[in-house]
């Protein structure tokens, strides 16, 4: 996704930004300069980056420029890996005066303004300003390759400052040559000043200097709800304390306990200290951070985060292993900018919905909340500088449409990042309830800007869990999929609630003390360490009534990986429950290749993974499904070229030959019941009277329809369950309530007649297809299979276990088909997978469309995947 922004002249941006003083304010003693102080930059333009870079941090230092800070040079050498596994080094940076290095790394955690430098022309006489100043607006050089490299680099300064410290903004100064110009960066897009002449205005660079020495803290950009530790505050030593190896840490291990293992209350997975120990590495920052909790704050202490996702604009969401300074118990803290709009329900009170609905197998919240007033200021520059006199203009663009460079400052996106998300949500709101003095038709925000608002928020979550990709078995691999098959089936049933972002980053895998049969003894009783499945991330979810699906913001998401064909291919459809029943099928698929033995060697494993789940095809000005995940679905085979995926676990091949026969009668069903609907149109069309020019319109930019899914149903007798009163459950207080393990099973019908029926091709769906294609239309079916093939024989899961990642570490996409730059811009884009390897290439392919918003990853993994931000 093109990271987006607006221009500015110098004095309104430093106005806004570091006013003066007021008559009244008390200045520093520092005399003003009556000589201008970059006299010996007079030939700026004709030296070279490192001589340029050396003599203004001597000249603003010298001159005592920005009284209390220090500019110093640090591109000599990177921090350690361990804070920036990419070696990133700033030419220069601002500091407090007594924070600043001088051993000539960066020191990216104490950064206030890093600074960086380009001589006026490269070798060769190219230019190498990464922005260009036209008809009194800046826009991104996109003409030069050299260009968008430079811009790219600053994003990547950004986006790392971001990741590193907790940030409001990011004030950054740019001096390529004799000019400068200064950018503010939020989590919506960038603000770019004009570029002005710092040796003929060489006043007002200095005043502005000094403004900035005046400002607070929270003025340059860091947020003051996130304090720093010292090494010397207690709560720092506390953190140390908590993160040592406790002898009473329970293993986490799936197994029956005997008598002495039963921990007892409260107690602490290994795992989850381990995580937390492992957080707090010497090179990252530590903090308190507040997070509300109804009318009052609660602390949490955090370190380095477990997940990030990738990318400057967008929500870039982080995932802390917290330590509650309240309960002293170790807790989920999610750090986002939230998609800022009237009908957008935050996460926590979507979260609170599901408690109330008692859907099972999601997370517990905590607390939640806004974080003050802290909302991204780019988008309100945008509209200022784009009036219109309809406050909500339409029609409503694409949503791949690239504003004019008039219009708009783009650039590339930085690094890769793990998801690739969609751009978010349904154009159809005629059914929305508008909010208070805005008209029904009218989206509640500027359609036609291509900036999207955002909001800082935290939530904290009582479970700790495990990434999918930790599953020992695809056995356990099914096991932890049914769970999360039942939290949405509840969800949409109790809560009328649809989740919308069904991927792998959303699964988690979380170890539960439960009481149950031992496996290898079923007589006797007692308890067990058990894997189950837990549905995560809801901040995407919307009612399961279509007439409350209308827009709410103006990008759509999902994660492309595990997206339904049918959404691909129809950008503007609703979400329904087939989509996420498809999405679920795709879990399973994706994780048994990667991680389960198969007659694919490694290499066919990573063409595969890379041509099913990340490629995507181009038409009509539209990105739309690949060819391989479209082929699959349509033709009912799961193969590479001529060869049939076979996995060892004989058990693996019936889940998935099972569910693809039901989604394959699916699209066959509605491809059928779409070209009758077609073809009774233009009958019907030709025997009426020619319609008027409006009705034309109308007809002729009408998508193909496609069924919905029946209504959600209520509680009827299929799903009833009499959930059993857990006996003796003060005995021991599980970190979440104790369950039997069969407590679930009642709430699906136990017939599982036909789940593996033939399967029959005719160019007309028998009554077969269409009752296959009706598996897919609520959950059942599916949750049946995977409990019944939980009950098979052992001899049909064996050779069922993983064996690590088959995707070779150094494996890189092949260069097939290879598009218009024109088509696929910039850098690699970010997706949200935490499970799969940078795959990037250094040609455009058709790899996952990089016009979609990496919304991020909220989970509790730091293994990063092929490519996303948004």
């Amino acid at each position: 996704m093109a990271h987006k922004g607006v221009g500015s002249s110098t004095t309104k941006f430093s106005q806004h930004f570091f006013p003066p003083p007021s008559s009244g304010e008390t200045t520093s003693a520092t005399p003003a300069h009556t000589t201008n102080p970059f006299e010996q930059l007079a030939g700026a333009d004709s030296m070279s980056e490192s001589d340029l870079n050396a003599k203004f941090v001597e000249l603003i230092n010298h001159h005592n420029l920005i009284p209390g800070l220090k500019m110093t040079f640090c591109g000599n050498r990177p921090d350690p890996a361990m804070i920036d596994d990419d070696g990133q080094k700033v030419d220069s940076a601002i500091y407090l005066a007594g924070d600043a290095p001088a051993d000539g790394a960066p020191h990216w955690a104490d950064q206030l303004i890093p600074v960086e430098f380009k001589s006026a022309k490269a070798k060769g006489g190219a230019l190498q300003d990464p922005f260009m100043d036209e008809l009194g607006r800046v826009q991104p050089a996109t003409q030069s390759i050299l260009r968008t490299k430079n811009r790219g680099q600053i994003i990547s300064y950004a986006e790392f400052l971001f990741a590193v410290q907790h940030r409001l903004a990011v004030f950054m100064l740019l001096v390529i040559g004799r000019r400068a110009r200064f950018i503010r960066w939020d989590r919506s897009g960038s603000i770019v000043t004009t570029a002005f002449d710092y040796y003929v205005s060489w006043k007002c660079f200095v005043d502005l200097l000094r403004r900035i020495a005046r400002s607070s803290p929270t003025a340059l950009g860091l947020d003051p709800t996130a304090r720093r530790l010292s090494p010397n505050d207690p709560l720092y030593r506390m953190m140390d304390d908590y993160g040592e190896v406790c002898e009473g840490d329970v293993d986490h291990r799936e197994r029956f306990l005997a008598p002495h293992e039963v921990p007892k209350q409260p107690f602490v997975f290994a795992y989850v200290r381990e995580a937390f120990q492992q957080s707090l590495d010497s090179n990252w920052p530590r903090y308190c951070v507040e997070v509300p909790d109804g009318d009052k704050r609660r602390k949490f202490l955090i370190c380095k985060p477990r997940f990030r996702a990738r990318g400057l604009a967008g929500r870039g969401t982080r995932g802390y292993v917290a330590l509650d300074c309240d309960t002293k118990r170790f807790v989920w803290l999610k750090d986002a900018w939230r998609a800022h709009y009237v009908l957008v329900d935050c996460e926590g009170d979507i979260l609170q919905q599901l408690k109330e609905a008692k859907v099972p197998r999601v997370p517990t919240l905590v607390c939640h909340g806004d974080i003050d007033d802290q909302e991204t200021l780019t988008p309100d520059w945008w509209e200022e500088q784009n009036p219109t006199p309809n406050p909500y203009p339409t029609p409503f663009p694409s949503h791949f449409h690239a504003p004019s460079p008039a219009e708009v400052l783009a650039g590339p996106s930085s690094s890769a990042s793990n998801k690739r998300k969609a751009p978010d949500d349904e154009h159809d709101t005629a059914s929305v309830p508008p909010p208070e003095g805005v008209a029904s038709s009218q989206p509640p925000f500027r359609e036609d800007s291509p900036l999207r608002r955002h909001k800082h928020y935290r939530l904290v979550e009582e479970e700790v869990a495990l990434p999918l990709n930790e599953f020992q078995s695809g056995k356990q691999l099914i096991q932890v999929v049914r769970d999360c098959v039942l939290a949405h089936h509840r969800a949409t049933v109790d809560a009328k609630l649809v989740h919308r972002d069904i991927s792998s980053g959303n699964m988690l895998i979380f170890p539960k003390l439960i009481r149950g049969k031992d496996p290898n003894n079923p007589q006797r009783k007692g308890f067990l360490i058990k894997f189950t499945g837990l549905l995560a991330d809801w901040e995407m979810a919307k009612p399961t009534d279509p007439a409350q699906q209308g827009q709410r913001q103006p990008e759509r998401t999902g994660t492309w990986q595990y997206m339904s064909v049918a959404l691909l291919s129809h950008l503007k459809a609703n979400v329904e429950v087939c989509d996420e029943v498809e999405s679920f099928f795709y879990v399973i698929l994706y994780h048994a290749v990667r991680f389960l033995s198969s007659n694919f060697d490694e290499l066919t494993v990573a063409n595969y993974i890379d041509e099913f789940f990340d490629q995507y095809g181009y038409a009509n000005g539209q990105y739309i499904c690949g060819e391989k995940k479209f082929s699959a679905i349509t033709n009912g085979k799961l193969a590479y070229t001529h060869i049939k995926l076979v996995f060892a676990a004989a058990g693996m091949n019936k889940v998935l030959e099972d569910l693809l026969s039901w989604i394959q009668a699916h699209y066959s069903v509605l491809e059928y019941d779409r070209t009758l609907q077609e073809s009774t149109s233009e009958s019907i069309t030709t025997r009426s009277s020619s319609p008027s020019p409006s009705e034309s319109g109308r007809a002729a930019t009408t998508p193909p329809l496609r069924p919905l899914t029946p209504p959600s149903p209520s509680r009827s007798t299929a799903f009833t369950v009499n959930e059993p009163a857990l006996e003796d459950e003060d005995q021991i207080e599980d970190q979440d309530e104790l369950e039997d393990e069969d407590e679930f099973d009642e709430h699906f019908g136990a017939d599982m007649a036909g789940a593996r029926p033939p399967v029959k091709r005719t160019p007309a769906p028998s009554a077969e297809d269409r009752r296959l294609a009706s598996l897919v239309a609520t959950h059942t079916a599916m949750y049946n299979l995977l409990t019944e093939a939980l009950k098979w024989d052992a001899a049909e899961w064996a050779h069922g276990e993983t064996v690590g990642d088959r995707v070779p570490s150094k494996w890189t996409p092949e260069r097939k088909t290879i598009f218009s730059a024109a088509l696929v811009t910039g850098t690699a884009s970010h997706k949200k997978q935490r499970l799969e390897k940078p795959v990037q290439s250094d040609l455009p392919s058709r790899r996952t469309p990089p016009a979609w918003s990496p919304n991020i990853p909220t989970r509790r993994s730091t293994l990063s995947s092929t490519n996303d931000s948004s």
